[in-house]
């Protein structure tokens, strides 16, 4: 697979060198029981200036027909649509990810989440931020600007509600030696960035775990947790 936003070979449709440079803007972990002897489930989900992933019920239709639960990364430019609908009785958000390329379109329920508007605003904000990066590193990459016109995303009410179409990407800035815009200095930023923070958060996992406030079991869990969204 390519990734969408250098053309590099990846393993999903965002490389591990584009993600480095991702910041996360909004996440939320809950746990969701499906009916009355459903299995609970813990979801969560991440959405950075680059993508939006975590562990959520997915399916190839609206209706949410043959969801399974897994986890999940787009990019982000690739989310057209974000509405409220419900899941398994109960008031959810869905977000439609389409792929122009590939005309893949998969479809992700969130359900029983306490922050649709800010999900929704983090989307929305994002997907600009997004749009910037995409154009800077195509740039950096001496490729053809990215396509940013994605669809504007609505909201299922009685009178749907159109967000802003995404605005252009601002020209990428001249750069300089030593310059802050560089592509490998940013990325060398980043990563610095993200393993300081990673190995900050392993650290307290291992003090509560040492301290007896976490099992092993559920040392183990937070840290897969954290792998994921790193």
């Amino acid at each position: 697979m390519k990734c969408a936003i250098c053309g590099g070979e990846s393993a999903g449709e965002v490389c591990n060198q584009c993600i480095r440079l991702e910041k996360i803007i909004f996440q939320k972990e809950w746990s969701f029981k499906a009916g009355l002897i459903g299995k609970s489930e813990d979801l969560r989900v991440a959405v950075s200036n680059l993508r939006i992933s975590g562990r959520l019920p997915m399916s190839d239709n609206p209706k949410a027909i043959n969801t399974r639960v897994d986890n999940v990364s787009h990019y982000l430019m690739n989310v057209s649509k974000v509405e409220e609908t419900t899941y398994s009785g109960k008031k959810a958000m869905m977000v439609t990810i389409q792929n122009p390329e590939t005309k893949f379109t998969r479809y992700l329920y969130l359900p029983a989440l306490d922050d649709i508007a800010g999900l929704t605003n983090a989307i929305k904000d994002a997907k600009t931020k997004a749009a910037t990066l995409t154009e800077r590193i195509r740039q950096q990459k001496g490729l053809a600007p990215a396509q940013t016109g994605a669809p504007a995303m609505t909201a299922a009410t009685a009178a749907p509600v159109h967000t802003a179409p995404v605005p252009a990407p601002a020209p990428a800035p001249i750069t300089t030696p030593g310059s802050d815009d560089n592509f490998d200095t940013v990325a060398l930023s980043g990563m610095a960035d993200d393993l300081s923070e990673f190995e900050t958060k392993i650290k307290k996992l291992k003090v509560l775990r040492d301290n007896g406030i976490l099992s092993e079991e559920e040392y183990i869990a937070e840290k897969k947790k954290l792998v994921s969204i790193f």
